[in-house]
């Protein structure tokens, strides 16, 4: 049978890891994991930076002759990893699948992140000030960096870095 692929299931954590192992120990076997580009602000830095991330964790496509020695061998491997099956068969993905993947992840729509602001009105937060927090609940957002709030003190414009939700 020509190689086919399967899917692999891991330790999230350990996916690259595991893709090193297997590339530098078993070179016949085609690995594929889609990824997707995040941006990110670690903590400490002024700037966010782009990092890539799996879409699927701890999910990986092999290509493999299903019939040969390179079946047992990813699964023997200092990290564990087992075949995705249904029943005793490891069923095979289609070609054309991984193919729509690999073009999806080079367009860069494969993921889109949406960022959602959770200061919607009607949400309750607590304001932070130097003296006490107060409880309130957002009337409005003004200008992105600023909602309007109602208090027990009145309605008051604040920093939405100055609120917590409840």
């Amino acid at each position: 049978m020509p190689n086919s692929w399967t899917l692999l299931r891991l330790n999230a954590q350990n996916q690259n890891k595991y893709v090193e192992h297997v590339q530098e120990n078993i070179p016949d076997v085609e690995l594929y994991f889609p990824r997707y580009e995040k941006i990110t602000r670690p903590h400490g830095m002024r700037q966010p930076i782009v990092v890539k991330r799996p879409v699927y964790p701890g999910y990986i496509f092999a290509k493999l002759d299903i019939n040969g020695e390179s079946v047992h061998m990813l699964i023997s491997t200092p990290v564990r990893a087992r075949y995705v099956k249904f029943g005793q068969n490891i069923p095979t993905i289609p070609d054309r699948v991984i193919w729509d993947l690999q073009r999806l992840e080079g367009l860069k729509v494969l993921v889109r992140e949406v960022q959602v602001n959770p200061f919607q009105p009607g949400r309750k937060v607590r304001i932070h000030t130097p003296v006490y927090d107060i409880q309130a609940m957002i009337i409005s957002l003004l200008h992105g960096k600023r909602a309007l709030v109602d208090t027990t003190l009145g309605r008051m414009s604040v920093h939405l870095h100055q609120m917590t939700l409840l």
